[in-house]
């Protein structure tokens, strides 16, 4: 019984001891920041839990200052000074190992993808191999395809208010849009979200509980590890429906003769032109990333939009102005081409707003500090700390956007002078930044700008309950809900 006492005294030391030590840890002892953060992750975990990591974020910052210890090894940074260093020029800091999670082990092997590639070389290597696939002037091409899902909800709206105003839940129906627009255009496939007016198979649920579970479970090391052991019990298609559905598409399109103008069908090109710089599975990568990666982020903005502009009647009233000037030509029976919408400047302008305003992700984009170490804002911080900057901390600094910076005003993307609008521009972190700016930025702005001008000039949204605010689950990604608005005819 006695050695048993000194037994579990012991442990109870050397963990104590251990906690001591983190705490105190020589070149980060020195950061501020919540206590249990210097010894623990559980202030990440519980940011993520109660999905406020962004308001948690925010507030350390405003009251320790822009260098803030938020775990044992995990620092977050404030500047845009920082934010440059680590994640915007030439030389900015590697992935950590959260991005593990978005590639699943299927034969053998983790499927990468530039999301989930941490290598430097092959990551620049297979970016510079599709990138020709994801330019402003490629993409245009898939101007039919979401022009076919726009016509679908457009169809869907005016049957919902065939009898007048209706109470519609729009977190729910601009989703089932980008999910539905998506597949549309990597596969030439709806996946009858719009069509039927719901989530298909709890397709969309199964996502939501995923990004939550990743979210959380890569705050810690060791619930990381525990992730991907449970992720290893189950072979990947099988527990993520997006993968086996890719699969399916790529057997499916390779064995057939068919030509498709979708994404799918030029990375198959692509493979035949250059088998050695793009193979089967590279491409299935790509379609399997941009389906489950994609719709979750863009359904993100597309909310926000709505919701800050039924808030503001004063910006929707004067982009509607802006969509009816551009569109008098063309009758509400047609959709007005990208060619028209893309020159829009307010248009524009509420876009970057929102963006800013609202960042699709809610916790850090993970950096690992070089080997060596670096000297950011003015501490050393060890070779291999997680370091990174919160989208919503950056965002809402007011020494880049301002003294309003908490305000929704698209204006401040017009009235600044072209150097302000630059240095806003670069600190704009919603599609990522530097070598990891998101590669599908451009087909966000062809979906998102081209839905906005065809549902402003047909309909009204306003909120049901102005009274109350939107839920936003501020995990991983920053997903809203709670969006009753009375959609009416204009």
């Amino acid at each position: 019984m006695a050695f048993v006492s000194f037994a579990l005294g012991a442990i109870v030391l050397i963990v104590c001891f251990q906690l001591l030590y983190t705490r105190y840890r020589k070149q980060l002892n020195s950061i501020p920041g919540p206590v249990v953060a210097s010894f623990s992750n559980l202030w990440k975990l519980a940011a993520v839990y109660y999905e406020d990591m962004p308001g948690w974020n925010m507030s350390v910052h405003e009251k320790y200052g822009p260098v803030v210890r938020i775990g044992p090894n995990h620092v977050s940074f404030a500047s845009p000074e920082a934010f440059q260093i680590i994640h915007a020029s030439r030389q900015a800091f590697a992935k950590s190992d959260f991005y593990e999670v978005g590639a699943p082990i299927y034969h053998g092997e983790p499927l990468e993808n530039l999301f989930s590639l941490r290598d430097v070389q092959r990551h620049a290597t297979l970016r510079r191999n599709i990138g020709g696939l994801y330019t402003k002037a490629a993409v245009k091409d898939f101007e039919p395809q979401v022009e076919s899902c726009i016509d679908l909800f457009m169809r869907q709206l005016a049957d919902k208010t065939r009898d007048g105003p209706a109470i519609l839940d729009m977190s729910v129906w601009l989703h089932l849009f980008a999910y539905d627009c998506l597949s549309e255009m990597n596969v030439s496939k709806k996946l009858g979200f719009l069509e039927r007016g719901q989530d298909v198979g709890g397709t969309i649920e199964s996502s939501d509980k995923i990004f939550f579970m990743v979210g959380l479970f890569t705050q810690a090391p060791i619930l990381q590890w525990l992730l991907g052991f449970l992720r290893s019990l189950v072979p990947a298609e099988e527990a993520e429906p997006v993968l086996k559905f890719t699969l399916n598409e790529v057997e499916a399109r390779r064995k057939s003769s068919q030509a498709q103008t979708d994404m799918l069908g030029r990375l198959l090109d692509l493979h035949l032109e250059q088998p050695d710089k793009v193979s089967i599975r590279d491409l299935t990568a790509a379609i399997f990333i941009n389906l489950t990666a994609g719709h979750d982020v863009l359904a993100i903005t597309i909310r926000a939009i709505w919701y800050h502009l039924a808030r503001n009647p004063r910006v929707l009233s004067k982009l509607r102005d802006e969509i009816k000037s551009a569109s008098n030509e063309y009758s509400t029976s047609s959709i007005v081409p990208f060619s028209v919408v893309t020159k829009l400047p307010y248009l524009n302008a509420v876009i970057q707003e929102t963006l800013r305003v609202h960042p699709n992700t809610g916790t850090i984009i993970e950096r690992k500090a070089p080997r060596e170490g670096a000297v950011v804002d003015g501490y050393h911080i060890p070779g291999g700390t997680t370091v990174g900057v919160n989208a919503w901390v950056l965002h809402y600094n007011k020494d880049v956007y301002g003294e309003d910076a908490d305000q929704f005003r698209p204006e401040r993307w017009i009235e600044a002078t072209e150097e302000k609008i630059l240095e806003m521009s670069r600190c704009l972190f919603s599609f990522g930044a530097g070598t990891h700016t998101c590669i599908g930025k451009n087909i966000a702005i062809l979906m998102i700008s081209k839905l906005v001008v065809e549902f402003y000039r047909r309909y009204d949204a306003t909120l049901a309950h102005p009274d109350q605010g939107w839920k936003v689950h501020g995990s991983w990604v920053t997903k809203q809900t709670g969006m009753d608005m009375i959609i009416s005819r204009l």
